[in-house]
């Protein structure tokens, strides 16, 4: 089998859209929360008007766009330890290192800009404005407790987004056990068959249980033969699809079933987009284009830092305008107020990725393969490749 590098042309461009990938997605749940985390009001709609809204709005599908992240996630991982033959205590040491320089500093900075915007969103703007979950944590009040607790990444109420911050470090502490699994054959179907009915245990979705499959189909991805179905551009097609529109699919049929199902067939419809994307060797031109991938870059920085700043704009906009007037524009509101949250977010996400995001997460690699050095012993050929730096 041809390697992925060979498959694709360049393992550049490979990466390029993997990054690319992630910050559509991200920008995917910025409009998302543009749409949803409003109370406003619904005019009236004749049926086709009412169809294609339906078909618009649910688009932004901000739950599947985070299923993405954590499938991404698993491949990416995956494809930073697959190099090497036996994960020794090292390795494992030299990865949560990267993690934890990865994760925690861009967090560190939200933290701050998310009570800020507390305090503008409290004075500002009613309660009655905000969705449930959103009015919850917005009246979380701020106490040294619970700030600790969130610049650990336990509490998550200070900043909605952070929830998939503390699935991901959940998940960031087991992988190479998972993936120890995955990579091996023997285990690969009892693995995956366990995640599954992980997956399906009626805990709470804050949990993150759901999320396990996510990770080890996406672990599985690099290590799966890169040979394909003559369909599979299809079946990507479909998957597309799927993610976009199985909760639009589910209510129209009117089927009420828990959120963990959806997580699921989000589960595999990304596993194929993926997996395609991987193994067919397809460079899509979109994808590989400056200012798409620039978004891929700055993702982490814009999926942090867009509600505070989507909160601070709306307080900023209703206290000159009146919230009820921007409520009952829901579509003008939605698209005026996504547009500025991107503009906003992606420049202080270049500013945060410049200064503190990239520096940081260099410092963690540089930490993370000294760790790989063995000192004042001879190196045999084999234990020079674990030297090689990890794409984390």
């Amino acid at each position: 089998m041809s390697s992925v590098t060979e498959t694709s042309g360049t393992e550049r461009n490979y990466l390029h859209q993997l990054t690319s990938l992630r910050g559509v997605a991200c920008l995917v749940v910025l409009f998302g929360h543009a749409i949803q985390v409003f109370r406003y009001q619904n005019p009236q709609r004749t049926g086709s008007q009412a169809a294609m809204h339906d078909i618009v709005t649910y688009a932004f599908n901000a739950e599947a766009a985070v299923v993405l992240f954590f499938v991404l996630s698993g491949c990416v991982l995956s494809l930073s330890l697959r190099k090497y033959t036996h994960l020794t205590g090292r390795i494992v040491g030299s990865f949560y290192v990267k993690r934890v320089f990865r994760i925690y500093p861009l967090l560190w900075f939200s933290i701050g800009l998310a009570i800020a915007s507390m305090v503008v969103a409290r004075g500002w703007v009613s309660d009655g404005v905000f969705v449930g979950w959103l009015s919850r944590n917005l009246q979380t009040p701020v106490s040294i407790r619970n700030t600790i607790m969130s610049v650990a990444g336990v509490f998550t109420r200070y900043n909605g987004p952070m929830w998939s911050l503390r699935v991901e470090l959940m998940y960031s502490v087991a992988f190479p056990f998972l993936f120890w699994l995955v990579r091996a054959p023997r285990l690969r179907v009892v693995t995956l068959a366990g995640l599954a009915a992980i997956a399906l245990l009626p805990l709470p979705h804050e949990v993150g249980t759901v999320f396990a499959l996510s990770f080890g189909v996406g672990a599985l991805i690099p290590l799966l033969p890169t040979a394909l179905s003559p369909r599979h551009g299809l079946y990507a097609l479909l998957a597309l699809v799927v993610l976009l529109y199985d909760r639009y699919g589910l209510v129209a049929m009117g089927l009420n079933v828990p959120e963990r199902i959806p997580d699921m067939i989000e589960t595999v419809a990304a596993f194929v987009l993926i997996r395609d994307l991987y193994a067919s060797g397809r460079q899509y031109r979109v994808l590989l284009s400056r200012p798409v991938i620039a978004i891929g870059e700055l993702s982490y920085g814009i999926y942090l830092l867009h509600l505070p700043i989507m909160l601070m704009v709306f307080s900023i906009m209703g206290h000159a305008m009146g919230a009820s007037t921007l409520l009952s524009h829901p579509s003008l509101t939605q698209a005026g107020l996504g547009i500025v949250t991107v503009m906003l977010t992606t420049a202080l996400a270049a500013i945060t990725y410049n200064i503190l995001e990239l520096p940081l997460h260099n410092l963690g690699r540089r930490l993370g393969n000294a760790l790989l050095v063995r000192p004042a012993r001879p190196v045999s050929p084999s234990q020079d490749a674990d030297r090689h730096a990890s794409r984390i």
